[in-house]
């Protein structure tokens, strides 16, 4: 899930723990070296004669952690030098011990965060997006890797602890690659560029999960439980909000399209050298035929705020952020989820790409839709006033025609808001999270968004942003308001944003049912 992956690695011992009561997280200790781990010589063939569906003692966890390292080695070509730490937890232990995975960001960044989801249409004012997401978190985490602990945390949904071993295999990945390349370095202070490099991470670690589990049954014996997947008829609980999933779910799904794409062309060596020039937008992830070479424009946007309007510039990471492509396409398909499959902006045989009831491992949803197609770059300011939000979201696109196509389908996205026409480039919401007034700008392959709490508001975020001086979507604006320049689209160096997505861990996403459930 998302941004930046700013990660202390330390090491610890193997942790096994016994079914039964409540756990607390590990105490560091001593790390287990390569000779240590190896010790007992465990095969990626071992038949171990235990039980998917209950609770394994500390030596038949440490055995089954064994055989799975094993397993990855014997797939990736590679060593692990160390064991990392394994605990297996209920699902309300987890929300007990891990809750949100620590997300409790400044003031000033949490209402930074607030309006970039709020610009997505994700998150609505009336809403706090630190209290959303970490709902999300504890609903949909099956399990995650902790770089600052090198822990491996297993979240199960049975009272007495499971283990699925498709989930162990995942985390382990992120402890391979946290000892190899270390994660900590991983940190674009951007939605998307931290989105890229979680592309590469997770995409990653799902590719070879598959690989995994397509050997599983056939040569391997893998503890699966019965409860992994919800069974006929049942539902999983309900998150606290599907469009954040969406947005968090892209890397698990491109991710390892992308992956395969790379493995295929050059092997697992092409894979690793990755790591050295890994993906910088989620185009080259969605679009492997962009990578490397399809580099970001640096978008510019000139503050021409007024009165008592201020640019909200927080203490900790960037004052600006770029969304990008990944970002833009989750924007448009909310409404297919949000409605309950009933209204849609971009309907379901646009956004899923398989036939039938049988998604894909991967691949399964179209991030990089016809609204996205295009996208070249963009920047987006936010903006306060004392309680109030305002932002200006500037957006390049490689040509006017794709400009136009995202314009069009942002009008289609306001109206399935509640957004009403009131200038020929200017929108008022009445009601609901997103209410406020939207001015829309064309001009040839850039379009600009400002938003503010009223219409006349407008022009005090941005003075660009008066009604009826604007290009309408679909249209090509009279008087430009782009604002050329060099930008300042250069990856922050500060601080990473405390508290978003997952700051401390990797997590893998149980989310698909979610997701999927639209699909019939």
């Amino acid at each position: 899930m998302r941004r930046p992956i700013a990660l202390v690695v330390l090491t610890l011992c193997v942790v096994v723990v016994a079914t039964g009561a409540p756990l607390a997280p590990s105490e560091p200790a001593a790390a287990q070296t390569d000779a240590d781990w190896r010790g007992a010589g465990a095969d990626a063939d071992d038949e171990l004669g235990l039980s998917a569906d209950e609770g394994l003692s500390d030596a038949e966890l440490e055995a089954v952690v064994e055989r799975s390292m094993v397993r990855i080695e014997s797939i990736r070509g590679v060593e692990f030098e160390e064991r990392p730490s394994v605990t297996v937890v209920t699902r309300e232990e987890f929300r007990s011990e891990y809750a949100g995975l620590g997300a409790n960001p400044p003031e000033d960044r949490a209402a930074f965060e607030n309006a970039k989801l709020r610009a997505l249409f994700l998150v609505g004012g009336d809403e706090n997006a630190t209290a959303v997401q970490n709902e999300n978190m504890d609903t949909a985490v099956a399990g995650f890797y902790s770089s600052e602990t090198a822990e491996i945390v297993l979240v199960s949904n049975a009272e007495e602890p499971r283990v699925n071993e498709l989930t162990l295999a995942h985390e382990l990945v992120h402890a391979y690659q946290d000892q190899e390349w270390g994660l900590a370095g991983y940190d674009s202070r951007t939605q998307d560029g931290s989105s890229a490099e979680l592309g590469l991470i997770e995409g990653d670690a799902v590719y070879l999960e598959t690989l995994y589990e397509q050997r599983c049954g056939e040569e391997w014996e893998c503890l699966i439980p019965a409860d992994a997947e919800p069974g006929e008829g049942e539902q999983p609980d309900q998150p606290a909000n599907l469009g954040l999933l969406l947005l968090d779910f892209y890397p698990y799904d491109s991710g390892p399209t992308f992956i395969e794409s790379v493995h295929e062309a050059g092997g697992w060596a092409a894979v690793n050298d990755l790591y050295d020039e890994p993906p910088v937008t989620t185009e080259q992830v969605i679009d492997p035929a962009a990578y490397p070479a399809d580099q970001p424009r640096d978008v510019a946007i000139e503050d021409t705020n007024s009165g008592d309007w201020e640019r909200l510039e927080p203490d900790t990471g960037p004052d600006y952020d770029r969304l990008g492509m990944a970002a833009v396409t989750t924007m448009f398909i909310n409404p297919l989820y949000d409605s309950g499959g009933q209204d849609w902006v971009i309907p379901a045989d646009e956004w899923f790409t398989y036939e039938g009831s049988e998604p894909p491992a991967y691949g399964a949803f179209e991030y990089g839709h016809e609204y996205a197609t295009g996208w070249d770059g963009d920047r987006l300011h936010v903006y306060e006033n004392s309680e109030e939000i305002g932002y200006v979201w500037r957006l390049a696109w490689d040509s006017p025609d794709d400009a136009d196509t995202f314009a069009a389908g942002f009008d289609d996205l306001l109206a399935y808001w509640g957004g009403e026409r009131v200038e020929p480039d200017t929108y008022r919401i009445d009601d609901g999270g997103y209410e406020g007034a939207y001015h829309v700008t064309v001009d040839e392959e850039t379009v600009t968004i400002t938003h503010a709490p009223t219409v006349d508001a407008l022009a005090a975020v941005s003075g660009d942003a008066r009604p009826g001086t604007g290009g309408s979507p679909g249209e090509t604006a009279d008087e430009p308001t782009r604002e050329d320049g060099d930008g300042d689209d250069a990856e922050d160096t500060g601080d990473a944003l405390p508290g978003f997505g997952i700051p401390v861990a990797l997590a893998t996403l149980a989310i698909a049912a979610y997701l999927l459930v639209r699909r019939r």
